[in-house]
């Protein structure tokens, strides 16, 4: 689903088709338009007043990030408002297959690099077989020592996730919020896919602002000169259409640079 973005790279390198296959039920997720701010300060105070907004009516969000030192500072400005979270950075794979799974649990904040559990299908509501397993396994035991108090367990999760799904759903599925532009599209769109899955509902927005890396060094000035002729104050974003051609141009500028340093 995510190779369109590289079609150029697959057709002159390895003389390969990308064919993108239909998704089995329609897409029903809201990607929103970006929003973005002059200065990371505003877009960190905008994202936590989006967390506490989500958070209160129990929506799961995932919380994307391009570096580990960006899932840190998320981490501990949740940790001062004292919202429960976990958070991922492709360090323990094994592990946070099993987090990222539960992503989709009544209220949950999962704040993850863009790598961490990847592979990994987010169930609204939360994923019965995994918690199950993970309990039994905290007990000492596995699924061969005692197949009989796992089903119990799982019968007990079953009827728990779907509780959970059914408010998930009224609270609008899992919402994904992106700290930053990733230089390639792929990555986000890798991202955003996580919600949305199998016709669930869900939406994504990502919050950007000029001290960001791709914004700085690829887009900013273009970027900035839109910004002054629409009139821009310190604390409102901005969010157009025209400025989101001028993001996808400067990351395509950077996959282009990319893909030149591959092909030499």
């Amino acid at each position: 689903g995510t190779a369109e973005t590289e079609a150029e790279e697959f057709q002159k390198i390895y003389n390969l088709n990308v064919v993108v296959i239909p998704t089995n039920e329609p897409v029903i997720r809201d990607d929103m338009h970006d929003l973005i701010y002059k200065t990371n300060t505003e877009k960190f105070r905008a994202i936590l007043k989006e967390i506490d907004e989500r958070t209160s009516k129990q929506q799961p969000m995932l919380i994307g990030t391009v570096s580990v030192e960006n899932s840190d500072r998320i981490s501990r400005l949740l940790s001062q408002r004292g919202i429960e979270h976990s958070v991922l950075n492709a360090k323990q794979h094994q592990k946070e297959s099993l987090i990222v799974a539960q992503a989709g649990r009544l209220g949950s904040v999962t704040v993850s690099t863009n790598m961490a559990g990847r592979g990994t299908d987010i169930k609204l509501g939360g994923d019965p077989e995994k918690l199950a397993l993970s309990e039994l396994e905290e007990s000492g035991e596995t699924i061969e020592s005692n197949p009989a108090k796992y089903e119990q367990i799982l019968q007990r999760f079953q009827a728990q996730c779907a509780e959970e799904k059914q408010k998930v759903l009224d609270a609008g599925g899992l919402f994904i919020l992106g700290t930053e532009r990733h230089e390639s599209r792929r990555i986000d769109n890798q991202l955003r896919g996580r919600a949305g899955r199998q016709g669930d509902p869900g939406s994504s927005r990502f919050f950007l602002c000029l001290e960001d890396r791709l914004l700085r060094i690829f887009g900013g000035d273009q970027i900035l000169n839109v910004m002054q002729n629409i009139g821009f104050e310190e604390s409102t974003p901005i969010q157009s259409p025209i400025l989101n051609k001028s993001l996808e141009s400067a990351q395509k500028k950077v996959e282009a640079f990319y893909y030149d340093t591959r092909k030499q």
